[in-house]
């Protein structure tokens, strides 16, 4: 056993070569010290590039296994896909999107194997993954497809109120069709035992409605009455503190004024626009229902900043201390 290496180990995935995921695993992990410990898999030389965009000259540790980890050096397993010369940074490339791909399969294969704590991931682009050819809307579905999960919910956890989305990645006349008792009453379940698991014992669930006010008893829609309502009912009566629905536009509001805990909102961006509008920087994306711990950063690439060393390293260390609390308390996401 290597003595350097007894503390849990996560693995940092390092998401879009071209994007800012390399920039904050170096900035996060140059003289990084902690209960718990990472490797970044990625590509070492791509790592080393970064290094230099942040200013920093930091030792890095090639590994091949948990053995070779030192906790004096940035560690990394070298995916030895794509190097600097291969690809421009700040763009959506085909080459791009299949190395941030294979770095998530061989993470998540390693987590399967029980062979690390979990995953945390950096962002990747969704044009690149399709130019790449490869037909998956973002990581929750990634995840889900890799580990064979069929229920399973996109959680968004930020100052300590967690918010599930009944639907995300699909366009909006899509969602509205995807709306139904038993979508909502799968998120209020996921929900409810995501915040059970990280220590809030009987958690308040409220639950969005999907139109303007709620649908205002059916004067601007029948989606709560026919889809929602019956939901949180049957929610209620198997003991879960479910409430609702309300109207979108105040429910965060009243839930980081400490109503709630958590929020299951009907659409992505009911929930995104009012998270990010908040605290764009400190959000963590938790992947519910999985065999293994998933947390991720709550941006995107941000290749407008790729290369300018500039990019914030807030959400990366929120997602490490997610994964560790998940991880502590004996819980999968």
């Amino acid at each position: 056993m290597n003595p350097e290496q007894t503390n849990p180990l996560f693995i940092l995935t390092m998401g879009d070569p071209a994007g800012i995921g390399p920039e904050i695993a170096v900035k996060t992990l140059h003289n990084f010290s902690s209960h718990f410990d990472i490797a970044v898999l990625g590509d070492l030389s791509v790592l080393i590039q970064a290094a230099g965009f942040v200013g920093l000259s930091p030792r890095f540790n090639r590994m091949l296994s948990a053995k070779d980890f030192k906790r004096s050096a940035i560690n990394v397993i070298d995916a030895g896909l794509i190097s600097p010369g291969q690809f421009e940074i700040g763009k959506a490339q085909p080459q791009c999107g299949k190395a941030a791909f294979e770095y998530i399969t061989r993470a998540i294969d390693l987590a399967m194997r029980n062979e690390v704590a979990g995953v945390i991931t950096n962002p990747i682009s969704k044009e690149s993954l399709k130019m790449a050819g490869i037909n998956y809307p973002g990581h929750t579905e990634i995840f889900a497809d890799k580990t064979g999960t069929s229920d399973f919910t996109m959680l968004f956890l930020l100052k300590n109120v967690g918010v599930a989305h009944v639907t995300t990645h699909c366009s909006l006349k899509e969602a509205i069709i995807l709306i139904s008792k038993e979508r909502v009453l799968k998120n209020i379940h996921l929900l409810h035992k995501a915040m059970k698991n990280l220590g809030i014992e009987k958690p308040r669930i409220a639950v969005g409605g999907l139109n303007p006010h709620a649908g205002e008893n059916g004067l601007f829609g029948d989606e709560e009455i026919n889809h929602i309502s019956p939901a949180i009912e049957h929610a209620i009566s198997e003991g879960i503190n479910a409430s609702g629905p309300y109207p979108p536009d105040t429910i965060f509001m009243r839930a980081f004024k400490g109503e709630f805990d958590g929020v299951v909102s009907m659409l992505h961006d009911h929930g995104f626009v009012a998270l990010k509008s908040l605290d764009f920087e400190h959000g963590v994306n938790i992947t519910t229902g999985l065999p293994i711990i998933r947390t991720s950063v709550g941006h995107g690439t941000a290749f407008n900043l790729a290369g300018s060393g500039e990019a914030s390293t807030e959400s990366l260390k929120s997602a490490m201390n997610a994964a560790y609390m998940l991880y502590s308390r004996g819980r999968r996401s």
